[in-house]
C-alpha cells in the first residue's frame, strides 16, 4: 500500500468501448483529473490493426481474457468460449467490427421498464455525437464524430448474391442498416478507417493521451473498489506494489458485462449469500449483481459452394501471400473484411412485429486446427450464421473465489427458455430458404444441417456443436427500478454514493444487433450524465507527480 494516495476527480475502471469514451469526455475539461485503469496493454502488430486479423485476436492471447463458461445443460453440457478484450479498446480491439445500433423499440422498451431518459429519441443525439459517417440521412446519422463507420472496401460477389437471394426470399432491401427501425438486407457497416480497425481506443483515447489531466495505466488489475460509509472512496489495484487511489468525485466501473459484476462482488456489493460464501464482507446486498446475463447465440450453417462463391482458395497457400501484399501495399482486398460482410435483419417467427433474427454472411469457411488457431477451409464453402435478436433466456455469473485473479463462473443458459430454441431452428430453416433461391442458389453444392433434418435433429445439432457466443454479453448489472436492478437510470449503483456502472452490463435487455455501437453510446450518455450530476463539495488537490502514467 503506498503511503501517498493521489486524488483524482474520476477513476475509470476498464478502457473498453465505454471506458475510452468516458476518459475522452471527462478529461475534456482541464480542471478534471482522470485516471483510466486497464488490466491489459496496448494492442500491437499487424493482426491488431488489420480487419481480417480478427481471426487471430479473437483467440486466447495477451489481449484476450479468453474465459470459458461452466458446462451449460441447455447445450448438452458444453462449455462456451467467452472472448473478452484485455487491451486499450477492450472488446472493440478484438471484435468483428460490425456496427449496428439496434431497433428504436429496443430503447423505448427500456423506458417501459423504468429507465427514464433511455428511449430512442433520448439516445439518438449521443449516437450522432460520436459517429463519423459520410453516408445516410443527417436526421439520424452523425457526420463529425470520432468513430468512423464505413462500408466495406471489398465486396465479394457472393455477398451481393446473398443480398439478392434474401430479397427473393421476401426480405426487403435496406440502404441503411442503422436507420431507426431497420428491417431488411444489405452490406454491414464497420468501425474501419482506411482499411484498419478503428477501435474505441483508436477513436477516442489515442488522440487525447497527451492531456496532462488524463493518466492512463495499463497492466493495472483492479482488486476491489474501496467503500466506506456507503460511499466509494477509492480503488485498490495491483501494478507492481499495491496502491490506493482515492477519487474526490466518482468511480466509474466500465469493465464489461463479465468483469463489472465480478468486481462489484469482490468489493462487497452483490448477493449477500454469494459474498458470504467467499468470506467477503457484505457492504451492500444487491441480489441482481451477476444476474440477467445474456448474449446473442450464434448458430452456424456450413454451405459447400463452387469456386466462384468462396474466398477459401484465395486465403490459403500462395494466394494468401498475394492477398497480404495487396493489403500491405494498397490497403485493399479481402483482408480489409470484418468478421462478416452482408446481413439480413428478418422475421422468422410467426406473429413477429419486427425483425427477430440476424443472419450474417461470410464468403468463406473456417475451423480450429490442432494448434487452436483459425484455419480457412480447404474446400470451397461459405458460412451463414444466425442469432435470435431478443432472446428470452437468462444466465448468470458468480465468483469462483475471493481472489481477483480468478475468472468468474459463467452460466450462459443459452436455451433455458424453449422459445429461443424454436427461434434458432426457424432461423436455420430460413438460411436454407435463402440459399435455395436467387443468384446464390446456382453456387450451392450442399448445405449443413440438411433440410431432411427434423426440428429435433436440428435442435440436437445446435446444442452439441452449432451454437457459440456472438460476444455480445450484456445485462449483468442491469438498469431499472425493480428489486433486481443494480443501477438507476443515471447509472448510479443503488444505495451507494460515488459509484456508477457504465458499460454493456447495464442493458436491461439486449439490443437488436451487434452491441459495440450501443456500448459506446452508453459511454457517451454516461459521460454526459456524470458531468451533469457532478457532486458538490470541496476539491482536494490533484497530485499528478504521485501517479505513474504510461
Amino acid at each position: 500500500m503506498s503511503e501517498e494516495q493521489p486524488v483524482y476527480d474520476y477513476i475509470i475502471i476498464g478502457a473498453g468501448s465505454a471506458g475510452c469514451v468516458l476518459a475522452n469526455r471527462l478529461s475534456a475539461n482541464p480542471e478534471h483529473s482522470v485516471l483510466l485503469l486497464e488490466a491489459g496493454s496496448r494492442p500491437k502488430g499487424l493482426w491488431a490493426s488489420m480487419p481480417a486479423g480478427v481471426s487471430r485476436v479473437i483467440l486466447p492471447g495477451p489481449t484476450n481474457w479468453a474465459y470459458q463458461s461452466e458446462p451449460d445443460p441447455s447445450l448438452a453440457g458444453r462449455r462456451i468460449y467467452v472472448p473478452r478484450g484485455k487491451a486499450l479498446g477492450g472488446s472493440s480491439a478484438i471484435n468483428g467490427m460490425a456496427y449496428l445500433r439496434g431497433h428504436r423499440e429496443d430503447y423505448d422498451h427500456w423506458v417501459s421498464l423504468g429507465c427514464a431518459g433511455w428511449g430512442w429519441d433520448d439516445v439518438l443525439p449521443f449516437y450522432k455525437k460520436f459517429e463519423h459517417r459520410e453516408e445516410g440521412d443527417e436526421a439520424f446519422r452523425g457526420r463529425d464524430g470520432e468513430l468512423w463507420v464505413t462500408d466495406p472496401v471489398f465486396k465479394h460477389p457472393s455477398s451481393q448474391a446473398f443480398i439478392e437471394s434474401c430479397v427473393e426470399a421476401g426480405i426487403p432491401r435496406l440502404d441503411d442498416l442503422n436507420a431507426p427501425s431497420p428491417e431488411g438486407t444489405g452490406f454491414l457497416q464497420f468501425t474501419i478507417k482506411g482499411g484498419r480497425r478503428h477501435s474505441a481506443a483508436t477513436a477516442f483515447l489515442q488522440p487525447v493521451l497527451k492531456r496532462p489531466n488524463l493518466h492512463v495505466l495499463t497492466g493495472a488489475l483492479v482488486q476491489k473498489i474501496v467503500i466506506e460509509a456507503e460511499r466509494a472512496t477509492g480503488v485498490e489495484y495491483s501494478l507492481g506494489n499495491q496502491s490506493i487511489f482515492a477519487a474526490a468525485r466518482e468511480i466509474i466501473l466500465s469493465a464489461g458485462a463479465i468483469d463489472s459484476p465480478k468486481l462489484l462482488m469482490l468489493s462487497g456489493v452483490g448477493p449477500a449469500q454469494e459474498l458470504t460464501r467467499h468470506g467477503i464482507p457484505v457492504l451492500r446486498d444487491l441480489p441482481g449483481v451477476g444476474e440477467n446475463l445474456h448474449d446473442h447465440v450464434y448458430v452456424h450453417s456450413g454451405i459447400e459452394t463452387d469456386r466462384v462463391a468462396s474466398l477459401n482458395k484465395d486465403l490459403r497457400g500462395l494466394r494468401s501471400v498475394l492477398q497480404g501484399m495487396n493489403y500491405l501495399l494498397r490497403g485493399k482486398g479481402c483482408l480489409t473484411m470484418g468478421a462478416s460482410q452482408a446481413v439480413a435483419l428478418a422475421q422468422v417467427l410467426p406473429g413477429a412485429r419486427r425483425p427477430d433474427t440476424q443472419i450474417n454472411y461470410r464468403p468463406l469457411s473456417w475451423h480450429f486446427n490442432k494448434q487452436g488457431l483459425v484455419e480457412i477451409g480447404k474446400d470451397n464453402a461459405v458460412t451463414i450464421s444466425t442469432c435470435q435478436l431478443n432472446p428470452l433466456s437468462r444466465g448468470r455469473l458468480t465468483l469462483k473465489s475471493s481472489n481477483p485473479i480468478d475468472a468468474p463462473a459463467i452460466y450462459p443458459n443459452y436455451f433455458g427458455n424453449e422459445r429461443d430454441m424454436v427461434a434458432a431452428i426457424a432461423a436455420v430453416r430460413k438460411v436454407r430458404e435463402i440459399s435455395c433461391v436467387g443468384p446464390l442458389a446456382k453456387h450451392i453444392v450442399n448445405i449443413s444441417p440438411p433440410d431432411s433434418m427434423s426440428d429435433g435433429e436440428i435442435a440436437d445439432y445446435i446444442r452439441q456443436e452449432g451454437a457459440s457466443s456472438m460476444m455480445h454479453w450484456v445485462g449483468s448489472c442491469k438498469m431499472g427500478i425493480d428489486s433486481m436492478a443494480v443501477v438507476d437510470e443515471r447509472l448510479k449503483v443503488r444505495g451507494l454514493q460515488g459509484l456508477r456502472v457504465v458499460d454493456a452490463s447495464i442493458m436491461p435487455t439486449i439490443t437488436s444487433g451487434n452491441t459495440n455501437a450501443p456500448t459506446i453510446m452508453i459511454g457517451e450518455k454516461g459521460a454526459a450524465m456524470i458531468l451533469e450530476d457532478r457532486l458538490i463539495g470541496p476539491r482536494r488537490k490533484f497530485r499528478s507527480e504521485s501517479a505513474r502514467a504510461n
